[in-house]
């Protein structure tokens, strides 16, 4: 759809609507006539003549239009000039469904800064012109109930949902309806106030195989689930494309807060809620999985537990997929892929004395150190990127600056300076090699990461980082002030090295880990080579 060519607005009037200058208007525009003015003007003017500057005051008023293609009706909603908005419309109604470059009406500009109060007085003066123009859409296929959904525009949203339901139905560009994007922005009470008019919205299966409770479970919006299981007993029959009801959804995406209010809702002495929970946490999905088969594939321990405190414990280790695994072998299978040789031997150990079944032990002796491992993983890799980031860049904007005439150092001449470069070459290697221990089993399919020694470099890594830090800051604060430059290459000395031991040991598990590894003098020499290489080589 292409937007009427209009004539370009005055900037006269542009500026007094934007202002909300309604003496202006009305006198220019002629928003109001007078009986006085009428009579002077017959008596002076032919009625031609009349007619004809009647014409160019709406050809360059009401019917122009801005470089963006705002009208003034769109221009006064905007800014919330309401009573001006209604003598525009007043004048000229056919404006509601003037469409912008974004082919936007003054409805949906309504409906973006929630402009309750004059989409009333709308309905008001004429309820059938608003209704005719509810159904228009712009660039992206959204109604005004679109836009009202995407700013949590309550108001305006229930207001056009009064005036015709039918059009919560529409879909935009992307096949969204108004309640489905409602759902996904967590909007709970715009959701509740667009159920209230319309409670057969909650049932609307939407394009991609879901409904709004499966959203809602999707996105973590545990008082919407509450809300629809409250007021829709039924919601444990309706499944998306999948086959999977708002208990797989919530296991899939790892929020136990979901299954905790559902189970609280359970614990209220309604036997249709209970009855329902039961049957949506032993439902089995087209592929056969319940929602513990799920949560077992993503090792999200917290809510397996909470299912299998649920579950009958003998039913939940029988039951198996299409694939004939259960979701205790799913659990293994993820654990003892995202583990090493140390950690598996104490899976192997716990199969051998417990069997193929869930236990408060593989819960807490087995799954939570393997998850910690994954999170120091993870916390390692991010400290060591920006380790190595900031190291990077500090080689090339190093402390002096260069000489103009030969680009070499300014200050490479000097001990502090030859010890800073140092410094920050170690912290930038280390952290490198701290990465690379992490990132290279993935990429070539080895069974385990060595993430002591990776955890090693990392603290080696930080600790040249805070030294190369003193001795940067002193080569430029010696020249100024020696005392405060000391003093600054003291602390980081402190903070950098003895900080550095005290950390590695006071980890006893690290030191059983890395006895037990026979990594202990890799972590000595990981901690005091760079200090001693630091020093030593800055003399050369």
């Amino acid at each position: 759809m292409v937007p009427q060519q209009r004539p370009l607005m005055p900037i006269h009037i542009f500026n007094a609507a934007i202002k909300g200058d309604t003496d202006y208007l009305v006198q220019c525009l002629g928003l109001e006539e007078r009986e006085e003015v009428k009579v002077t003007i017959r008596a002076s003017q032919s009625a031609p003549q009349q007619a004809e500057e009647e014409h160019e005051t709406f050809q360059f008023g009401l019917g122009s239009a801005t470089h963006f293609g705002d009208t003034l009706l769109h221009l006064l909603i905007s800014r919330r000039h309401n009573e001006l908005a209604l003598k525009v419309f007043t004048k000229d109604m056919s404006l509601l469904k003037a469409h912008n470059n974004k082919l936007e009406t003054p409805l949906h500009n309504a409906a973006k800064v929630g402009n309750e109060e004059v989409i009333l007085s709308l309905i008001g003066l004429s309820r059938s012109t608003v209704e005719d123009a509810l159904g228009e859409t712009n660039e992206n296929e959204d109604t005004a109930l679109h836009v009202a959904a995407k700013h949590n525009s309550k108001g305006v949203i229930s207001e056009l949902m009064k005036l015709d339901p039918k059009v919560a139905y529409k879909k935009n560009k992307q096949g969204f309806t108004p309640l489905y994007i409602a759902t996904v922005e967590g909007y709970t009470s715009l959701v509740e106030a667009m159920l209230q008019v319309d409670t057969t919205l909650a049932c609307i299966q939407f394009s991609d195989g879901t409904f709004p409770v499966h959203i809602a479970a999707r996105m973590g919006n545990e008082d919407l689930v509450e809300h629809f299981l409250r007021e829709y007993l039924d919601y444990a029959n309706l499944l998306d494309s999948c086959g999977r009801n708002l208990f797989h959804m919530a296991a899939e995406q790892d929020d136990s807060d979901v299954f905790t209010k559902v189970f609280a809702l359970a614990k209220d002495d309604n036997p249709q809620i209970s009855q329902m929970v039961e049957s949506m946490i032993n439902a089995r999905d087209y592929e056969g999985n319940t929602p513990l088969h799920l949560a077992s594939m993503k090792g999200h321990g917290s809510i397996m537990r909470a299912i299998w405190d649920k579950l009958n414990h003998a039913q939940a280790a029988l039951l198996r997929n299409l694939k004939g695994k259960t979701a205790f072998k799913l659990s293994y299978d993820q654990v003892w892929d995202t583990t090493d040789e140390l950690d598996r031997s104490k899976i192997h150990n716990y199969v051998e004395e417990k069997g193929w079944y869930f236990t408060p032990e593989w819960f807490d002796d087995v799954m939570s150190p393997c998850q910690n491992k994954v999170e120091r993983t993870q916390v390692i890799g991010l400290g060591s990127v920006l380790i190595t980031t900031v190291a990077f860049a500090a080689a090339f904007t190093i402390p002096g600056g260069f000489n103009a005439d030969n680009g070499a150092p300014i200050l490479g001449k000097k001990f502090m300076f030859r010890a800073f470069i140092l410094a920050n070459t170690l912290a930038f290697v280390q952290a490198f090699q701290s990465l690379f221990m992490i990132v290279y089993p993935a990429l070539s399919n080895l069974e385990g990461i060595d993430l002591e020694y990776a955890h090693y470099k990392f603290l080696s890594a930080a600790s040249c980082m805070v030294i190369a830090f003193g001795l940067g800051s002193y080569v430029i604060l010696a020249p100024v002030s020696l005392p405060i430059a000391i003093i600054v290459l003291v602390v980081a000395l402190l903070l950098g090295s003895p900080t550095l031991f005290f950390i590695v040991g006071n980890e006893e598990s690290l030191f059983k880990r890395a006895y037990n590894s026979k990594s202990a003098l890799t972590m000595v020499g990981a901690v005091t080579m760079p200090l001693i290489l630091i020093f030593c080589l800055a003399f050369l």
